[in-house]
């Protein structure tokens, strides 16, 4: 799942959106090798597609539209090549709401993926999508409970297994 805001998880490979009328119906019911099913993990379900339903596990791709700044949040909305601080409160509310929603759809376990971002040093680096607030957001999410994913040791093939 990401927020609708979140422009540049496109850079990620999260732009495919859950739209229609039959096709949420296929993404929460039905399972993988469905391709239509949400564990396929071909497209994203946003806050209008998943608000009041719930699923067992849930992956969130964190976006670059609700970020950590100071000791609060920052919004943020893209428009034409870069994102834009959001000014109004309703505006604001409405983001911060949307994560509610996303955070809030899993029945036993939640997964946030924040993406690392494109860092300052990279000569292509991508000046919508900074390693730094990543990072912020990560950390924040770490001092709050969250633990980080621990990857298992890579299987040996069996062709090397001689």
């Amino acid at each position: 799942m990401r927020s609708s805001g979140a422009r540049r998880l496109r850079g990620e490979g999260f732009d495919a959106e859950l739209t229609g009328t039959d096709e949420p119906v296929s993404w929460f019911l039905e399972r993988w090798p469905d391709i239509r099913a949400s564990d396929a993990l071909e497209v994203c379900a946003t806050e209008y597609a998943c608000q009041g339903l719930e699923l067992d596990v849930v992956g969130l791709a964190w976006g670059g539209d609700f970020l950590r700044h100071g000791a609060g949040w920052q919004c943020r909305a893209f428009a034409g090549a870069r994102w834009q601080v959001v000014a109004g409160m309703e505006e604001r509310d409405f983001i911060r709401n949307t994560y509610r929603v996303l955070l809030t759809r899993a029945r036993y376990e939640t997964v946030v993926w924040v993406p690392p971002g494109s860092p300052a040093a990279d000569p292509f680096h991508d000046p919508t999508r900074p390693a730094a607030e990543m990072d912020a957001v990560a950390d924040f999410l770490r001092a709050c409970g969250a633990r980080d994913l621990v990857s298992a040791p890579a299987a040996t093939p069996a062709s090397l297994l001689l």
